[in-house]
């Protein structure tokens, strides 16, 4: 627990992370777009924009989808691509970023 997540995302910054089908966060669902969003870090903080996806963005909030098209949010907001749902953290750490920053 000794995690310091927010060092982590600032080391980040600057870099733009493709969520989808193809892309560096690779999603194996059909119901996501080849390149469906994309993350960024500005200024230490999360940045995430739907891609024009076919089946959208959402976002989880008081267990209810909310749409979603671009904005900040926090590293441990859920959010749905597909059939799926995720947190931005966990996306992350598919890309390696986090893991490669701080191990398993």
């Amino acid at each position: 627990m000794g995690i310091d997540m927010k060092a982590g995302v600032k080391r980040l910054e600057s870099r733009t992370y493709i969520i989808g089908r193809e892309g560096h966060i690779y999603i194996n669902d059909p119901t996501v777009s080849k390149q469906h969003a994309e993350i960024q870090i500005i200024n230490g903080e999360v940045y995430l924009r739907d891609l024009d996806s076919t089946n959208g963005t959402f976002l989880v909030k008081n267990n209810r989808l909310v749409p979603f098209v671009e904005g900040y949010v926090q590293l441990h907001q859920p959010i749905v691509l597909g059939n799926q749902q995720y947190t931005v953290q966990s996306l992350l750490e598919i890309a390696g970023a986090f893991a490669a920053q701080f191990g398993d």
